[in-house]
């Protein structure tokens, strides 16, 4: 019996899309320009459809069980896969294949050359076929633009007071106990470092992230209006939910005048420019972080071990962070100087207190990872504050273009390993201070957008109430419009 209802659910699905190339005269918007369940949510709206709350925690559940894993592992893996150089360097890859530090930096590097030719291919990919038949081959191949995909997905599925995850530390944690096991295995014909490789990154045909790849092909589904595991009012609710974010879900036309517009919005560049300042001490964190601590003083096993607590800070940073702008309106922006100030002290200590107090620099460098509190809530920021699917398409890439900068790994310099990398954590201080001054003029870009555009609702004699206004920006959101378009939106600080 459920399989019929599935069937059902599916042909049901499928003609709501096949409706959105039917080209028709009426009063609704053209199918074609509005976005992947539209007609779900115009199903809602014109029949008033209500929920309680507990019906609403049976579909979250069921979003978390059956998305979050696809997009936590994902994450996870790629970091993992990223992040097995750090180990092997701590375990002698450059004296064994006879590389200089500035050789090795290249290396780190090719990671965001990669990246960078393939971010807006792979996101155009993203745009026009289903999501998880490109993530799942994407990932197969080798996961390039894993993190720019799960951006654009997440607004798909939860509400902005929801989004916020933080695999990348767990997978770090993974990484730092594979690496501290592997490391005792002396009496393998492989090198420490390149069993690392082996067994954390995907080298070999049916490893790890290739397996997974193939999992998310087969089982991902594009969105919760072709979700297999909900019936169908459950897919209309999820519509409905997610439409409260007042940015849309996905189209599958690709808008010349938002690319425009894309480029004409003053927050696409200041989101570029942070991420920019964001990669230089991410560069080094992620690439470098076993040398900087074995610089201290410590052995490479106890390294691996020692690089623990700065991964679980990053989870009790983004959980807690996440969960506080949650809770209290409008206090993204805030969170985000918060992680950002956390990091130029921590670097300021990290780069000038002295070198026999290792236990004070040690805990300096676990508190940098607070800076993935400014960088994934300024993913935040784009799928709550940019409209139309196009526009925030462009803005994801172009950010993530900033995020290519491959500056960070060549400034720590091997000749400064007995002085502590001056260099490389002085470029650190920098990049947070670049990072933290552009998100306190995002914040106030907004804020003050929303003040003027408060007044033109007064003096248009447009200024309804908080929930009407709500429910017209939600409206014009469905229908793939941006938010310079969208009157009634206004930004989530």
């Amino acid at each position: 019996m459920s399989s019929i209802a599935s069937t059902e659910d599916a042909k049901q699905a499928h003609e709501c899309d096949e409706k959105r190339n039917d080209f028709t005269t009426t009063l609704e918007p053209v199918l074609e320009e509005v976005e992947v369940g539209y007609c779900l949510y115009k199903e809602a709206r014109d029949e008033g459809l209500t929920w309680d709350i507990g019906e609403e925690r049976v579909i979250l559940r069921k979003i978390d069980w059956h998305i979050l894993p696809c997009f936590c592992i994902t994450q996870g893996l790629a970091f993992l896969d990223k992040t097995a150089l750090n180990y092997a360097n701590l375990f002698g890859i450059k004296a064994d294949l006879h590389i200089t530090t500035a050789q090795f930096s290249w290396f780190a590097s090719i990671f965001y050359i990669g990246y960078l030719i393939s971010a807006e291919p792979m996101t155009w990919m993203l745009q026009r076929y289903p999501t998880g038949r490109v993530l799942g081959i994407i990932c197969f191949l080798w996961g390039i633009v894993v993190m720019p995909g799960l951006g654009l997905m997440t607004p798909f599925w939860w509400k902005l007071d929801e989004q916020p995850y933080c695999f990348n530390g767990v997978a770090g944690i993974v990484g730092d106990f594979l690496a501290y096991g592997l490391g005792h295995a002396t009496g393998s014909k492989v090198p420490p470092w390149a069993l690392i490789f082996l067994a954390s990154a995907s080298r070999r045909p049916w490893a790890v992230t290739t397996g997974w790849g193939i999992f998310l092909f087969l089982t991902l589904p594009d969105s919760p209006a072709v979700a297999p595991f909900f019936t169908q009012r459950q897919k209309t609710i999820a519509i409905k939910r997610v439409a409260g974010n007042r940015t849309g879900t996905k189209n599958k036309v690709f808008k010349h005048y938002q690319l425009i517009q894309a480029f004409s919005d003053p927050k696409t560049y200041i989101l570029f420019i942070a991420s920019i300042a964001a990669q230089i001490p991410n560069g080094v964190v992620s690439n470098f972080s076993s040398i900087i601590i074995s610089g201290m003083g410590f052995t490479p096993l106890q390294t691996t071990l020692l690089d623990i607590p700065s991964n679980v800070i990053q989870i009790v940073s983004l959980v807690l962070s996440g969960y506080l702008s949650g809770k209290f309106k409008n206090s993204r922006a805030l969170m985000m100087f918060i992680g950002n100030a956390t990091c130029i002290i921590a670097a300021a200590a990290l780069t000038y207190a002295p070198h026999d107090q290792k236990w004070g620099r040690l805990v300096a460098f676990w508190f940098t990872s607070f800076q993935s509190v400014g960088f994934s809530l300024s993913l935040v920021m784009i799928s709550a504050n940019v409209g139309g699917f196009t526009k925030r398409q462009v803005t994801t890439v172009v950010t993530f273009i900033g995020y290519c900068n491959i500056a960070g790994p060549h400034v720590l310099l091997q000749s400064e390993a007995q002085i502590g990398y001056p260099t490389a954590t002085k470029a650190m201080m920098a990049g947070y201070v670049v990072k933290t001054a552009c998100h306190l003029f995002l914040g106030f870009y907004m804020w003050n957008s929303n003040r003027l555009r408060d007044g033109d609702a007064v003096a248009s004699d447009e200024n309804v109430s908080e929930e009407v206004r709500m429910h017209r920006a939600e409206e014009e959101g469905m229908k793939d419009v941006t938010e310079f378009d969208n009157k009634w939106f206004r930004y989530v600080l």
